[in-house]
């Protein structure tokens, strides 16, 4: 789709994200569309002017993403779809087996969506090599300018497939470490396979300099640019958000009785969140008498082993399953103190939020938390590694009232606005900007367009 603009001769300026020459002007065809694009930076305005004036054409985008669940990665991924859409974009978002395919396109934007059961999470060569050939093929009938890989296996598979089908610009988002915090034997495998794709990739995207510094240890992609792009979410949502409505019910509590205390955990419901090992330490923890919840909020593949082992411990009264809520700025509201127990992360989103909302995070030592989480400040990174260890501390610090106090004021004035959605939206076009404008990348597009398999001037704007 080519957008008709009406320039204004008089706002002639430098463009600081690809050094070309652009004009203002107003849309005379579609605007930006969603809740993403609303916002005050908006660059709905701006169009980079090429040396003969022509008009410049949409990009074919394809995000890939091993699974679309409802957790903080796959929030981070539709959104960047969204915003690509918005911005007049032809955006595909391509998902495998176990994604909720239609929660997303219930959300009615024009992101188009792919359903690739081959894709799976585990290794397995005979799906793995039939994902690759459906991508490859999938590629190739999108004419896809460029690919952006998530997660681990999306990452491998789609960046060969990708380089297989030609695709000028490949980009690798890293949500979290995949070779952190596991066996020497796994991590061993991980390092291999992110070795053997980094040369397929033109430019990384890390959700925190953690990550990025990490894969700078690891050396992987070293002649390869790499850029942080924060995780974006609506930070105000967070600040000042009232209790639930149905706040009795949540905490398991009678129509007159006090609210009791509350631990909350915003995490979906899968192994590497570590929730058996968090509940089995908080209920050894846990005083008698003391009246304090545990909120276990989100869904996923563990949903059914953890109900049955609150139920087999006779703790449903303590341990509250509170499944997957669209509220959660009301729950961080109702807590006293958030947790996360897991041990592979990028920067979670949830803690974020958590301070967003003003309360007081107890997690464990993934790299990269120290940028958000001010240790003894408006939280506690807990530097033993198992869940019980977690919470414990979170349990010390609800049984501490001063110190409570003092990290509830703390987190009320943490410095989130990083993670807003314009901020990841103008990191993320600065990001998209540098890899179009790479050499590598420049001549990939020149030689389809000689070749008359793409039309000219592709240029992130």
């Amino acid at each position: 789709m080519l957008l008709r603009n009406i320039f204004s001769e008089t706002n002639l300026r430098r463009c600081p994200r690809v050094g070309a020459t652009i004009k203002s002007c107003t849309w005379a065809g579609d605007s930006c569309c969603g809740e993403y694009a609303r916002r005050p930076d908006s660059m709905r305005g701006v169009m980079v002017e090429v040396a003969h004036k022509e008009f410049l054409r949409s990009l074919v985008i394809v995000h890939v993403q091993t699974r679309m669940l409802t957790g903080g990665a796959e929030e981070n991924t539709w959104a960047s779809c969204v915003h690509q859409a918005g911005r007049g974009h032809i955006v595909h978002l391509v998902c495998g087996r176990d994604s909720n395919v239609d929660y997303y396109q219930s959300r009615n934007t024009s992101v188009r969506i792919h359903y690739v059961p081959e894709l799976i999470r585990e290794v397995s060569w005979r799906h793995d090599l039939a994902a690759y050939r459906r991508l490859t093929a999938l590629f190739g009938d999108l004419q896809a300018d460029i690919v952006h890989t998530h997660t681990s296996k999306a990452g491998a598979v789609g960046r060969f497939a990708a380089r297989n089908a030609g695709v000028p610009a490949v980009v690798h988002g890293v949500h979290m470490l995949p070779f952190s915090n596991v066996g020497l034997a796994e991590k061993c495998v991980y390092l291999l396979a992110e070795h053997a794709v980094a040369p397929l990739t033109d430019h990384f995207v890390h959700v925190s300099h953690g990550t990025r510094r990490a894969y700078g240890h690891a050396r992987i992609g070293s002649g390869r640019p790499h850029s942080v792009v924060r995780s974006g979410m609506d930070i105000e949502r967070f600040r000042g958000s009232e209790w639930p409505q149905d706040w009795r019910q949540v905490m398991g509590v009678g129509p007159v009785a006090p609210k009791p205390r509350a631990i909350l955990m915003l995490a979906a419901l899968e192994k590497r969140k570590r929730h058996a090992e968090f509940i089995e330490g908080f209920m050894q923890e846990l005083r008698e008498g003391e009246d304090t919840r545990l909120l276990l909020a989100g869904d996923g593949p563990e949903a059914a082993s953890i109900r049955e082992l609150v139920a087999s411990l006779g703790i449903a009264d303590r341990v509250r399953l509170l499944g997957h809520r669209t509220d959660p700025e009301r729950l961080v509201a109702l807590a006293d103190v958030c947790v996360l127990s897991s041990l592979r992360e990028g920067l979670p989103r949830v803690i974020v939020q958590s301070l967003a909302g003003g309360r007081p995070a107890v997690v464990s030592p993934v790299r990269g938390i120290e940028e958000v989480v001010d240790c003894g400040v408006n939280g506690m990174i807990v530097r033993r590694s198992d869940a019980a260890s977690i919470a414990r501390e979170a349990l010390k610090l609800v049984r501490d009232d001063d110190r409570l106090a003092a990290m509830t004021r703390a987190a009320q004035h943490a410095p989130v606005d990083e993670w807003t959605f314009a901020a990841m939206f103008e990191q993320l076009d600065r990001a998209y900007a540098a890899v179009l404008s790479a050499p590598r990348v420049r001549a990939r597009l020149q030689r389809l367009q000689a070749e008359g398999l793409r039309a000219s001037h592709a240029e992130y704007v």
